[in-house]
């Protein structure tokens, strides 16, 4: 009798490892963070900068191990600020996301500054082209499949022409977006073709675009949102297509928990950990890095008052 309740334990024990393995996922979302690298002493708005993000997005990656790490883009400031854009920049990368879509921010340093990071961080973007001097390129990767446990998730990226419409033609010029709608498409056939098990779609384009291209095209899975700053606290849902976002000034972490069967969301639970100045406890190298910086503009100020 013994044997027998010890061996059902197993199986049961078993059945459950497997369902986890085989059909759970993790999303991990971020988006907006507008340069907020330290946190700030906010009661009413609390935000935890990259300092408590980064401690609060390593303790997931300890225990949840089919976990996928996510970003929308506008981690720069709206204004230039090109010493700061380099310690985000290390400090995503200390992150180690999954995926990255820049947002329109990005470029606020000048197009050439913000493409020489290319390979600092896993980039995303199927329908940009960049001229730096020699022509229009494409410097990012379209989509990129990766794998946790025994699912495959494709991952595409796209952004909006609308987000760059408060630049200026000088800059402007230099970018060309392609139709979106056209090149997710031809993402979609690859990765059908690849037998991804769910495809997710980083979109900086903003909620109600979002929501079009949920309706245009078929077999994107979820939409993970970003440009409006929208927050949504509970997924919406349009075509059968899941779009999520997590709001403004990168305050909210998104965590959204989902079965997968036969390619499609069978159920999901999303909620935000919005860090705040008192918890967690600030992560110690991107403490290093704000401390960094900081030196670094004093020196950098010290130096444009001399000259003066």
């Amino acid at each position: 009798m013994k044997n027998i309740k010890r061996i059902i334990f197993v199986i049961l024990i078993c059945i459950a490892s497997s369902a986890y393995t085989n059909d759970t996922l993790t999303i991990v979302y971020t988006n907006s963070l507008n340069g907020n690298i330290d946190f700030c002493m906010c009661k009413e708005n609390p935000n935890g900068g990259l300092v408590k993000r980064a401690t609060a997005i390593i303790k997931l990656k300890k225990t949840l191990p089919n976990l996928i790490l996510l970003e929308t883009g506008d981690f720069f400031l709206t204004d230039k600020a090109d010493l700061l854009a380099k310690f985000i920049i290390k400090s995503l990368k200390y992150i180690n996301y999954d995926a990255v879509l820049f947002g329109d921010q990005e470029f606020k340093n000048g197009i050439k500054e913000f493409v020489t990071f290319r390979n600092d961080l896993p980039f995303l973007c199927n329908n940009i082209l960049i001229n730096t001097g020699s022509g229009f390129k494409r410097y990012y990767k379209r989509y990129k499949i990766v794998r946790r446990g025994s699912l495959s998730i494709g991952i595409i990226a796209t952004i909006s022409k609308d987000s760059f419409r408060f630049y200026s033609k000088k800059t402007t010029s230099k970018i060309r977006i392609l139709k979106q709608e056209r090149e997710i498409k031809k993402d979609i056939k690859k990765l059908k073709r690849e037998k991804v098990d769910i495809i997710i779609l980083l979109s900086h384009s903003g909620y109600e675009r979002d929501r079009i291209l949920a309706q245009k095209i078929n077999g994107i899975n979820l939409i993970v949102g970003g440009h409006s700053q929208t927050l949504l606290n509970k997924p919406v849902f349009v075509n059968k297509t899941m779009i999520v976002q997590a709001g403004v000034d990168g305050a909210r972490i998104g965590v959204l928990n989902l079965i997968i069967k036969n390619d499609s969301i069978l159920t999901f639970k999303n909620k935000f950990i919005q860090p705040d100045y008192k918890k967690p406890a600030d992560d110690l190298m991107i403490r290093k890095f704000i401390n960094q910086y900081k030196n670094e503009l004093k020196k950098k100020y010290k130096r444009i008052r001399f000259t003066k």
